[in-house]
């Protein structure tokens, strides 16, 4: 009898432990919880992340998994470059305002489980640039009314997702286009104006386009471009040849006017030329005489003078990479082609008539929002001619000659001067 007492108080005692055990694991019911596994879950959350951008905000949807179910409490945590914003919270979906616009942004989210497990994952997103006005009917403007003064450079975006930097202290004119194809105006406080001149790859309405800053050769049916300063025709040789004078000069211009890259990350990918000849009084404006009978030292200082060191842009007489640049542009964007680079004719521009015009009244010469580069005076650049002491370049169409065109290459000498001689500006952003 006393030993079978102690048996059975043996297995009492098991049973009870057994219990105790069943509740300290469990959730007192003496049942074991199914809901904890026998090993602790280390693995964090599985995380993917979906975003959207205007031009001042972003939006950051997640979506993530844990075979044991993400925390209650405090599950998201959201960050902006690095920068934890806000309390930790449930919500799955955060936006991000007060941004900069066209800005580059590093999104992080931190999300937990209910076992304190954390995963991480981090996206760039960059913002919006603000658009063309005009580019939505509710954002039409007045046909007559300027567009707001910038007043740091600020890219902005075209009708056709183009990139288009304006630089601080201009507008957009009333009559700019809202793409970069039909040409984006932009004006000084002055009333000075300046048609964008894409660099690299852009969208138009027939398609992409490609238009390097380079300088060309041209016939009627297309551009050949030229191995940078590498002499044409025997006698032309670019700005980047050590005797042009202006080599450095070139150089920051190129870098500024390419697109931006790796290996040039300052680059705007465009720059600006004058919507007209050089008008007296050193303007660029409408219905203006030409600038003309002017030296290219006189040209030169002029261009220089426009804009002084505190400004956010850079005027200079224009080069044989503005002016090949320009030309190419035009002649993508606009039906007639390359034989706007290589028409004699009169109907395209003042050729040959014997009578020189104000700037921007040849109703013929206005291809892309910018005026008079085929014809009415000869243009001043800075690329070099080695022919002995005629070291200058023209280019252009002229009211004088029947013979000259929009992409030929004269060469003068530097002290040349005469009505039918004239200049532009090219302008890039610093």
């Amino acid at each position: 009898m006393a030993q079978n007492s102690v048996v059975a108080e043996g297995e009492e005692m098991n049973t009870l432990l057994s219990e105790y055990l069943n509740i300290m694991s469990g959730d007192g019911s003496g049942e074991e919880n199914p809901d904890k596994p026998d090993e602790p879950d280390t693995t964090p959350p599985s995380i993917s992340l979906q975003t959207s951008s205007t031009e001042n905000t972003i939006t950051v949807t997640v979506t993530a998994t844990d075979e044991s179910g993400l925390a209650e409490e405090e599950t998201y945590t959201y960050y902006l470059d690095n920068v934890q914003q806000g309390v930790a919270t449930t919500e799955n979906t955060k936006t991000y305002t007060g941004l900069q616009s066209s800005t580059e942004y590093t999104i992080k989210v931190v999300v937990k489980d209910k076992y304190g497990n954390a995963g991480t994952e981090e996206v760039k997103v960059s913002t919006q640039g603000p658009s063309v006005p005009g580019t939505t009917e509710e954002a039409k403007p007045n046909p007559d009314q300027d567009g707001p003064e910038f007043g740091d450079t600020t890219t902005i975006q075209d009708d056709q997702g183009n990139s288009v930097v304006i630089p601080g202290g201009f507008h957009l004119d009333a009559e700019s286009g809202t793409s970069v194809e039909e040409g984006i105006v932009i004006e000084d406080a002055n009333g000075n104006q300046f048609v964008w001149i894409p660099t690299g790859t852009y969208q138009t309405s027939t398609g992409a386009k490609t238009n390097n800053l380079a300088r060309r050769t041209f016939t009627s049916s297309g551009a050949t471009e030229v191995n940078g300063d590498s002499v044409i025709s025997t006698y032309y040789y670019g700005e980047g040849d050590s005797r042009s004078g202006v080599s450095t000069q070139i150089a920051v211009f190129k870098a500024s006017a390419s697109p931006k890259s790796e290996a040039n990350p300052d680059g705007n990918g465009g720059f600006y030329i004058g919507r007209y000849e050089q008008g007296t009084g050193n303007v660029c404006k409408y219905n203006q005489i030409p600038r003309a009978t002017v030296t290219i030292y006189m040209t030169k200082s002029n261009a220089k003078a426009m804009y002084g060191e505190e400004s956010s842009v850079v005027s200079e007489l224009i080069s044989s990479y503005a002016w090949d640049t320009a030309l190419n542009f035009i002649c993508q964007t606009n039906s007639a082609g390359y034989t706007l680079a290589t028409t004699t004719s009169s109907s395209y521009g003042n050729i040959g008539t014997g009578s020189r015009k104000n700037t921007g009244v040849d109703t013929n010469d206005n291809y892309s929002n910018i005026h008079d580069l085929l014809g009415n005076c000869l243009e001043w650049t800075t690329e070099y001619s080695s022919n002995g002491i005629n070291s200058c370049v023209t280019r252009g169409g002229s009211y004088s000659s029947s013979s000259s065109y929009a992409a030929s290459r004269y060469f003068g000498a530097p002290s040349d001067s005469n009505p039918s001689l004239s200049f532009r500006v090219q302008l890039y952003v610093k």
